[in-house]
């Protein structure tokens, strides 16, 4: 298919009602980093190119396929190719917000330091189970001594078929683990500000000149300046940078409503007493009963009752006729 598109196949894609200006051509091009309304892409020649989407109503993401067209010196983006996946978040006011789309497996980075936030991890899985993806839990930082406190939380998720990964960025060697795992799929790596996803991924694709690595402060918190995700090539593979963040909520509108995306509840709640039940207070609840005896994990369950409550609160916040339509 050529590059080169007429304004006559463009009603074929997914664009808002808005009146593009007149324009000589549309291209097809890829964006590999989004930074607000800025956007870089990069056409059928590798070539990259500064552009912005045409129009407020257009949200375009790191990944995504795009529709444009020449505009003085930078591109216009008139429209977004269907997606093969997109990651959403929730807003404060629950409302679903694109992060990255077209990738086919997630990894979620940990690393005994900054403090491990078990609970935003399970976040990021849940989110890959709404979207159907696999996912991996990466270990970074393996060499130092507070490794061994980490690989033992996450003894949990191993324990629930999740892949573990325990690698270490400050070598080719060391990353090997992680490599392997690229193969065939463009993954995108997400996690708390400083666990060294941007170092893992300098490491494993030699881009050595524009991945912004941060530093660890004095107090262990991590932070680092990737303020938006980024698509590298790695041997032909592809890996996602995606911002280190301090919290993430997957959207309400992908989130399973009964399991919210836990391996554990999915296995049990079938053999709850009612078909609705939150796993939360209700009578003959099997979820609960699991928890009881130990066959749930106190924490991971912990970590589903906050999701729960956040989840419900998000959709009070929404419109009558959006709640509505749910039940």
């Amino acid at each position: 298919m050529s590059l080169w598109h007429s304004r006559e196949t463009a009603g074929k894609l997914h664009e808002p009602s808005l009146t593009f200006p007149r324009a000589r051509a549309r291209m097809i091009a890829e964006v590999i980093a989004a930074y607000g309304r800025h956007l870089l892409l990069r056409d059928a020649q590798q070539q990259v190119h500064k552009a912005r989407p045409f129009g407020r109503a257009l949200e375009i993401v790191c990944g995504d396929r795009v529709q444009c067209e020449p505009h003085g010196t930078e591109l216009l983006v008139c429209a977004a190719l269907p997606r093969a996946c997109l990651l959403r978040r929730s807003s404060a006011r629950g409302r679903s917000e694109p992060v990255a789309a077209n990738f086919t497996q997630l990894a979620a980075v940990a690393a005994p330091v900054p403090a491990p936030d078990m609970f935003l991890l399970d976040r990021y899985l849940c989110a890959a189970a709404s979207l159907g993806l696999q996912a991996l839990i990466v270990m970074n930082k393996n060499d130092i001594p507070e490794s061994r406190a980490l690989r033992e939380q996450l003894a949990a998720h191993a324990a629930l078929g999740y892949d573990l990964l325990s690698v270490n960025a400050d070598s080719a060697a060391g990353a090997a683990p992680l490599r392997e795992r690229l193969r065939g799929h463009t993954t995108i790596l997400v996690g708390q500000s400083g666990v060294g996803k941007s170092s893992l991924t300098r490491l494993l694709t030699g881009e050595e000149g524009d991945i912004a690595i941060g530093a660890l402060l004095r107090d262990q918190e991590g932070r680092h300046t990737t303020t938006a995700s980024r698509l590298y090539d790695c041997d032909g593979d592809r890996i996602i940078d995606a911002p280190g963040v301090r919290d993430f909520a997957p959207a309400i509108d992908d989130l399973d409503a009964t399991t919210l995306g836990f391996r554990e509840i999915a296995r049990l709640a079938g053999q709850c007493r009612f078909l609705d039940c939150r796993h939360m207070q209700e009578p003959g609840c099997a979820v609960r009963e699991a928890v009881a005896t130990g066959a749930i994990d106190a924490r991971r369950y912990e970590s589903y009752r906050r999701l729960r409550r956040l989840y419900e609160q998000l959709w009070r916040q929404r419109p009558e006729r959006e709640r509505a339509g749910r039940r």
